[in-house]
């Protein structure tokens, strides 16, 4: 396409060039009588001296217009092949969480249920998160999430669980993600004034707390878990002292984090 565009200009500088040539012909004929072989050959030096003139001025600004031309299209290539990347991770994740989603499935309807429910508001947040071009706000959401999912896997992995995250279902995501919702809004509306900005700040202070919150919400999921394991630990050592397995005096830890000596 810039080689034929090319081709194209270089034939109209050459139809100004001849147009060009063809003026200042009719104009020093106007100003100098042409009598003599003489004063043909001055006018003939002086119209190749303007085509000559007109077709480096006319190549010239060709070049920077074909320059101009190949650097646009040059863009709008990288544009695509950008959205065209975009789209194409977009679909492999898309991808991987359907098949997340498939595999999701704890052989209790309800629980399922609550999980699906869970995973759908996450996608919004996510969806919100894009939006948005804030990158600290982004990283928050992001760890938010990150969170959440740890929680609905800790409920996939063990079903009885999902009973200790009713009000983080009912009220905590629901409200985390009405508050991103409120934020880009106030962002593409690009609302301002006192009460805006106190309110942005007030977001970004909340989804701090959010994160707290969350945190230790997957951290009560494995409480007991931590509880169980540790107390196993203890009767495990117990036993093995018992048949002398391990040696007596060692220095071991208890179900509550302290140290004791062996005996």
């Amino acid at each position: 396409m810039p080689q034929k565009k090319s081709y194209r200009r270089r034939k109209r500088g050459l139809s100004g060039a001849f147009i060009a040539m063809g003026i200042v012909s009719l104009l020093y004929s106007g100003f100098f009588p042409l009598f003599r072989v003489f004063d043909y050959v001055v006018l003939a030096a002086v119209i190749g001296i303007v085509g000559k003139a007109w077709r480096a001025a006319s190549q010239k600004a060709h070049e920077k217009e074909d320059e101009a031309y190949e650097k646009a299209e040059e863009e709008r290539e990288r544009v695509q092949r950008e959205k065209e990347e975009r789209e194409r991770k977009a679909k492999e994740e898309a991808a991987r969480r359907e098949a997340e989603r498939a595999k999701a499935t704890t052989g209790d309807a309800a629980v399922d249920s609550l999980i699906l429910k869970g995973q759908q508001m996450l996608q919004q947040v996510r969806a919100e998160n894009d939006r948005l071009p804030d990158p600290e706000i982004s990283a928050q959401i992001d760890t938010i999430e990150s969170i959440a999912n740890q929680i609905f896997k800790a409920v996939i992995e063990q079903p009885k669980k999902a009973v200790q995250i009713r009000r983080f279902m009912d009220y905590y995501l629901p409200t985390t993600l009405k508050m991103l919702v409120a934020y880009r809004r106030m962002e593409e509306g690009n609302v301002r004034g006192e009460a805006a900005d106190n309110a942005r700040a007030r977001i970004r202070d909340s989804l701090n707390l959010v994160i707290e919150a969350f945190s230790k919400q997957l951290a009560k999921l494995y409480e007991n878990d931590a509880l169980d394991i540790t107390t196993d630990i203890d009767v495990m050592e117990t036993m093995l002292k018992q048949d002398g397995l391990i040696d007596s005096g060692l220095r071991v830890r208890t179900s509550t984090g302290e140290e004791k000596k062996d005996e």
